[in-house]
């Protein structure tokens, strides 16, 4: 039998005096009995350590060509410093094994420590999780804690709060829609017994005067007239471009105006406003009269305003809050057209909402805190007026106001809608989409629907009444959505998309669909004119304003 073994020790092959251990593995005899020497007789192979080796348990194994070492000679001759070189080697060998088993363990230990490194992370993040989740609750608790009276409810969801109707059904059949029920009024009843919460019971007596004053007129207001413009005039529409900014504006980023309100404060045709106030990427805001067709005002206010949710105006109020995170707030809008002199700065507002008593605005944050600021006209002021929490854990995405007036459509980052009631202070319902943040919200003016789009360019449209869904429209691939808007009466809904197009669509009649496209830029602004008469928008990449209206 020739000598193949291979040292378990040193790995050397062959071995010239091999030995079997108890435990099967094989090695040089005088290469083990230097380790056990060392190891006090203990098996360097059994990684306990318990295991005792005794010379008497080797077993020696015979081969046919044995190797027999040389006698010992002198130290001062070659086969004595041979042998001392063998020897170095064997230790050498030895310590190299003690340094591979020592390495083995080393990252044994490093791989347990990591570990628990890991698991120690794990907890540490649940545990502040839970705990900001603890803050969460406990605000929400302390900002309801103040709220006595229930929630005010969407008319015909509570059996207390009944849908009011306006001269029968016959008046009914001769809205837009040609339903009976299409006039019937959505409104939110104030509990007069509320005088508490985050609002002070001063302001929300002056909400509740005006709910109860535009509530009693909406009908009249939206009541369809002889001369309102069909879907054919609208899809006859033709552009006209305004270039109001200067050349060095290389885009509109947001258009407010209402021309719904603005034509019917002053009472007299010659005293009439539609002012319309663009912004653009060159810090200037452009006031025009759309019925005189000419600018009335230019103004620089040192900054560039995002989108156009973040711009608001109603009747003579405007306010607006730009990438400084100022709130400015402008009041005679179409006449002095100059801010107020107070600022108020404000962090990560994602919508502003002048309130319809124009003497209020609500600005929304994205962690969906809502604050309310009082205006006074007199002294050319405004101040914080309340500040409050809605309670979800999901940010805030964008806010809209019911016409009204006590509703406020709040949109959140998961793709659901809260109507969030001002006079209760409490949430009235909730409504859930397909989870893409709502990135624009607009209520008809009729009160009944409320119309919602997301980032993924969908509209969707709810019927208040019924509080459910009653359409869903899909914009082309990648046409975004961030603006859109009702017509004066509600008979027409339209949004503008990422690549240019202003689509209206026809309320019950959904696809139904008038396109109008002038460019590819995305439509940063939409307001309908006067009784539908024209559509206005603006885009990202031009300083023009386009009219959309019929041929002259």
């Amino acid at each position: 039998m020739s000598n193949i073994f291979t040292c378990a020790l040193s790995g050397q092959n062959p071995i010239k005096d091999p030995v079997a251990l108890p435990t099967g593995q094989i090695c040089s005899k005088s290469l083990l009995l230097k380790k056990l020497t060392e190891t006090s007789n203990a098996n360097p192979f059994d990684p306990t350590g318990n295991t005792q080796v005794d010379e008497s348990q080797l077993v020696e194994i015979q081969t046919t060509n044995e190797i027999i070492p040389p006698r010992t000679t002198a130290s001062n001759s070659i086969p004595s410093i041979l042998n001392s070189l063998s020897s170095e080697y064997d230790a050498l060998v030895l310590e190299l094994f003690d340094t591979r088993k020592a390495l083995e363990e080393t990252r044994k230990e490093l791989s347990l420590a990591l570990y628990q490194n890991d698991a120690a992370v794990r907890v540490i993040a649940r545990v502040v999780l839970e705990r900001d989740m603890a803050r969460r609750e406990l605000t929400t608790m302390v900002s309801s804690a103040n709220v006595t009276a229930p929630a005010a409810t969407v008319a015909g969801a509570d059996a207390g709060n009944k849908r009011k109707r306006a001269n029968g059904d016959a008046d009914a059949n001769a809205d837009a829609g040609g339903s009976p029920d299409a006039n019937m009024d959505v409104d939110v009843v104030p509990q007069e017994e509320d005088k508490v919460g985050a609002i002070p019971s001063g302001i929300q007596d002056q909400l509740k005067a005006k709910w109860k004053e535009l509530s009693a007129t909406r009908k009249a207001k939206t009541k369809q007239t002889g001369s309102y413009p069909t879907p054919d005039d609208i899809s006859a529409y033709a552009v006209q471009k305004k270039s109001y900014h200067k050349t060095s504006a290389k885009g509109i980023s947001a258009l407010a105006g209402d021309l719904i309100n603005t034509s019917t404060t002053a009472g007299t045709a010659e005293n009439s406003k539609s002012i319309i106030v663009s912004s653009s990427k060159d810090k200037q805001l452009v006031f025009y009269d759309v019925e005189k067709g000419k600018v009335g005002n230019a103004m620089g206010i040192k900054t560039i305003i995002p989108s156009a949710k973040l711009m608001s105006c109603v009747g003579s109020t405007m306010a607006l809050v730009g990438d400084d995170d100022l709130l400015r707030v402008s009041v005679g809008v179409g006449d002095s057209n100059s801010l107020l002199d107070t600022t108020f700065e404000i962090k990560d507002v994602v919508g502003v909402a002048v309130h319809p008593t124009e003497a209020h605005v609500i600005v929304a944050q994205k962690d969906g805190s809502m604050n309310l600021f009082a205006i006074d006209s007199e002294k050319q002021t405004f101040e914080s007026a309340a500040v409050w929490s809605t309670g979800s854990d999901h940010g805030c995405s964008s806010i809209g106001l019911h016409p009204d007036g006590l509703l406020l459509g709040i949109g959140r980052e998961n793709g659901s809608i809260g109507l969030w009631d001002l006079s209760s202070q409490k949430m009235a319902t909730t409504f859930e989409t397909n989870g893409a943040a709502i990135s624009a919200i607009s209520f008809s003016e009729k009160g009944v629907h409320i119309a919602t789009a997301n980032t993924e360019g969908t509209v969707s449209v709810w019927d208040l009444r019924k509080q459910k869904s009653i359409a869903t429209i899909t914009a082309d691939a990648n046409a975004t959505v961030e603006c859109l808007s009702f017509c004066p009466i509600g008979k027409y809904l339209a949004y503008g998309t990422g690549k240019g197009d202003v689509i209206v669509t026809v309320v019950k009649d959904w696809d139904k669909k008038i396109v109008m496209s002038d460019g590819k830029s995305r439509i940063t602004g939409l307001v309908w004119g006067k009784n539908a008469k024209s559509v206005i928008v603006t885009s990202d990449s031009s300083r023009v304003v386009k009219l959309w209206e019929a041929k002259a």
